[in-house]
C-alpha cells in the first residue's frame, strides 16, 4: 500500500470522526444549562439501585442519599441485591436500622444480572418516575430536586445526566477519568442534537410505565450489558427523540470510583462493549464503526511505522488532528463538570486511545468476558 493510498482511507476516516464529532460538539454548545423554577413539586419518585458486591461504598451512597433536599413523603429508595457475596446486604439492614428519613426496601433478586434486578426493582415501585443509580456512587444533596424538576418542567420520557469519576489518583486513573468524561459529554451532546443513543445507568431517569410497557424488547436480556444504552434507544425509536433529554445541571452530576487497574478498566470497557452487537438503528451503528475504524487505522500506523518510515509520521498528523477534533466539545464538558484540571494531559491520553480502543471492542464483540464473578458469554 502506497502512503497516498493510506492517507486517503485514513483521512476518509478522520472526516467522517470529525462529523460525528460535530454532532456532539454542537448539541452540547446549543443545550442550555438547566435551572428549576418551580417550588412545590409533587411527583412520587422510586430511586432503584442493583448492586452486587459493593460493601466498600454502599454505606457512602446511603448516606448521600439520606441528606437529599427533595421532600421525604415523597420518595422512597429500594435496594436490589443481585446475589451478592460481600457484606453489602448486612451493610444495608444495619443502615436501615438507624434514624432514617425515608423508607428502604432492600430485596433479593430472583433472576441474574443487573438487567433482571431493575425490572424486578421497577415492578416493586410506587413511584411513576424511575430514578436510577449504582451502588458505588454519591449523589449531591439537590440531585432529586433537579431530576424531579426537570421532568415536571420539560415533560421528557426519559432523562439522563452526568457521570463522572472521583478522587483520581495517579496517572492511569487520571486518563480512566478522562476518557469517561469524553463518553459522557459525547452521549449528552448527541442527544442535544436529537440524536439519543447513549447514556449512563448511575444517572438515569424514566417514566415507571413506559419502562414496563417497553419490556423485554427494551432490555434485551440476552446481553449482560446496556440496561441504560438499549432503553434509550427503543425510546428514541418509539417515541422519538425528544422525549430523551441531557440534565446539564452541576448539581445533577452522579459522582462514583474510577477503575483501580488498567485491567479493571478493559474488564469495564470490554463489557460496554460487547452491546455495540446488538444495536439495531443507524446512528449509533455509524458512531460505533467510526470511532472504531478511526482509532484502528491510527493503533495500525504506528505498528507501520516500525517497517515503514512515512507511517510514524503519519500517525503523529492524525493524533494532532483528532486532538483538536476533540477539544471543543471536553474543553466545555470538562468546564462543566470540574475536570477541565485533566485537559492538561490530553495529547498524552490521545496517543493512547487508538491502542485500547480496537482491542475492548474486538473482544467485547467476539469473545467472553468476566465481570464481578461472573463469566458472560
Amino acid at each position: 500500500m502506497t502512503a497516498r493510498v493510506f492517507i486517503f482511507i485514513i483521512g476518509a476516516s478522520a472526516l467522517l470522526y470529525l462529523l460525528v464529532l460535530l454532532v456532539f460538539t454542537i448539541g452540547w454548545y446549543r443545550m442550555k444549562v438547566f435551572t428549576s423554577s418551580l417550588r412545590n413539586l409533587s411527583t412520587r419518585v422510586s430511586v432503584v439501585v442493583a448492586f452486587r458486591n459493593e460493601e466498600q461504598y454502599i454505606e457512602n451512597l446511603l448516606q448521600s442519599l439520606m441528606e437529599q433536599t427533595y421532600p421525604h413523603e415523597l420518595w422512597e429508595i429500594i435496594l436490589i441485591n443481585d446475589h451478592s457475596t460481600d457484606k453489602s446486604p448486612e451493610i444495608i439492614k444495619e443502615f436501615i436500622k438507624g434514624k432514617i428519613k425515608v423508607k428502604i426496601t432492600l430485596l433479593n433478586a430472583n433472576g441474574h444480572g443487573k438487567k433482571q434486578s431493575i425490572v424486578e426493582g421497577v415492578q416493586y415501585a410506587s413511584g411513576n418516575l424511575i430514578v436510577c443509580t449504582d451502588g458505588d456512587c454519591t449523589a449531591g444533596k439537590n440531585w432529586l430536586t433537579n431530576v424531579a424538576s426537570f421532568y415536571e418542567q420539560e415533560h421528557p420520557l426519559l432523562i439522563f445526566g452526568a457521570v463522572v469519576y472521583d478522587q483520581e489518583v495517579g496517572f492511569w486513573q487520571k486518563f480512566f477519568s478522562f476518557e469517561f468524561m469524553s463518553l459522557v459529554a459525547s452521549g449528552a451532546g448527541s442527544g442535544a442534537s436529537g440524536l439519543p443513543f447513549m447514556g449512563n445507568g448511575a444517572n438515569l431517569a424514566f417514566e415507571r410505565d413506559a419502562f414496563l410497557e417497553a419490556g423485554a424488547e427494551a432490555q434485551k436480556q440476552e446481553h449482560a450489558s446496556g440496561d441504560d444504552v438499549f432503553l434509550i434507544q427503543y425510546l428514541t425509536q418509539k417515541y422519538g427523540s425528544q422525549t430523551i433529554r441531557f440534565l446539564k445541571n452541576k448539581a445533577s452530576i452522579i459522582r462514583t470510583q474510577a477503575p483501580k487497574t488498567f485491567k479493571a478498566f478493559m474488564k469495564q470497557r470490554i463489557r460496554w462493549g460487547s452491546k455495540a452487537k446488538a444495536y439495531d438503528q443507524p446512528w449509533p451503528i455509524f458512531v460505533a464503526f467510526t470511532v472504531f475504524v478511526f482509532n484502528t487505522l491510527l493503533a495500525l500506523c504506528f505498528l507501520l511505522g516500525f517497517v515503514i518510515p512515512w507511517a510514524l509520521s503519519i500517525f503523529l498528523l492524525f493524533v494532532l488532528l483528532k486532538f483538536f477534533i476533540d477539544l471543543p466539545l471536553l474543553q466545555a464538558f470538562g468546564e462543566f463538570s470540574n475536570k477541565g484540571k485533566l485537559l492538561k494531559y490530553m495529547l498524552l491520553f490521545e496517543i493512547i486511545y487508538p491502542f485500547y480502543i480496537p482491542v475492548a471492542a474486538l473482544k467485547g464483540l467476539f469473545f467472553s468476558y468476566e465481570w464481578k464473578g461472573r463469566q458472560v458469554k
